[in-house]
């Protein structure tokens, strides 16, 4: 049987461990539920661009734009978002791993990496992955115009002819429990006609390459926007679950060694009235 003073000594640790998960817990669900707000918000504006862009290039079959022509030569640019930190479960893991099967598909030699976060970019200079940029210890409410400029980045890189294709490699926010990796095509943009849609009634002012060439880079920074802040949503969510689920185990674990230690004290009890009721018996 272990000593009373031990146990009691464990149990405290185990609930200073408890306050700390708990904490943790609050503050992810707290920065959850601003992501999820923020992207929520943000959605009805990327839906409207994404079918403006739709309409403007399918009304106009003929134009061409260099944000709409796949470029013959340069390397493949894959944007990987990971967490800075870690305690999220396989989080980081599963999009790690996808970013790593999509650069043995596409050719290890090809792809250069723009790491967002510093789990992701710890893991591609680990396993000497070539990275254009790394970004890292990235704010909790992430302003829009970071992102912003890395899409602006992305964009010059591709008008400049350096790079063929851009990727996004984040995680799709399902539920609280589940998260999905995804790799997403930013550039070149393609926006295939809806069936039975008629793209050629609609009547533009200013012209539609005016329009088209003013709406295209937004509609790609839109989308760098949507999936970082997706995958936040997700990194959060997951770190919420994991310490819910800590939390949860520190209370069995309490729990199990409460009942350890008041079977402790009742067998130390017993001990001492066993002594004194024979020495009283002796003694008589």
């Amino acid at each position: 049987m272990q000593n009373i003073r031990d146990l009691r000594k464990r149990i405290r640790s185990i609930e200073n461990i408890r306050r700390i998960t708990s904490a943790m817990e609050k503050i992810a669900a707290a920065r959850l539920f601003r992501a999820k707000t923020s992207l929520a918000n943000s959605k009805p504006y990327a839906a409207a661009l994404e079918q403006i862009a739709r309409d403007l290039l399918n009304s106009q079959p003929e134009a061409v734009y260099p944000l709409t022509v796949k470029n013959q030569d340069g390397y493949v640019l894959a944007i990987l978002v990971t967490s800075d930190r870690g305690l999220c479960g396989g989080y980081n893991t599963r999009v790690i791993q996808k970013a790593a099967e999509f650069a043995d598909t596409t050719g290890r030699d090809r792809v250069k990496f723009m790491a967002l976060g510093r789990k992701g970019a710890d893991f591609l200079r680990k396993h000497h992955y070539e990275i254009l940029e790394s970004h890292v210890n990235l704010p909790a409410s992430l302003p829009r115009s970071y992102t912003e400029e890395i899409g602006r980045r992305v964009i010059d890189l591709y008008v400049a002819k350096e790079v063929s294709e851009v990727h996004l490699i984040a995680t799709e926010f399902a539920s609280i429990a589940i998260h999905i990796p995804k790799v997403r095509m930013i550039l070149p943009v393609e926006l295939s006609p809806e069936p039975g849609r008629n793209y050629m009634n609609y009547s533009y002012e200013p012209d539609p390459a005016a329009i088209t060439t003013s709406i295209l880079p937004r509609l790609v920074r839109t989308r760098v926007w949507s999936g970082v802040m997706e995958s936040m949503v997700s990194e959060h969510a997951a770190r919420m679950f994991m310490m819910e689920r800590a939390t949860k185990n520190t209370d069995d674990m309490i729990a199990a060694l409460v009942m350890v230690m008041n079977k402790a004290r009742q067998s130390a009890i017993t001990r001492e009235l066993t002594d004194i009721v024979g020495a009283a018996e002796t003694m008589a």
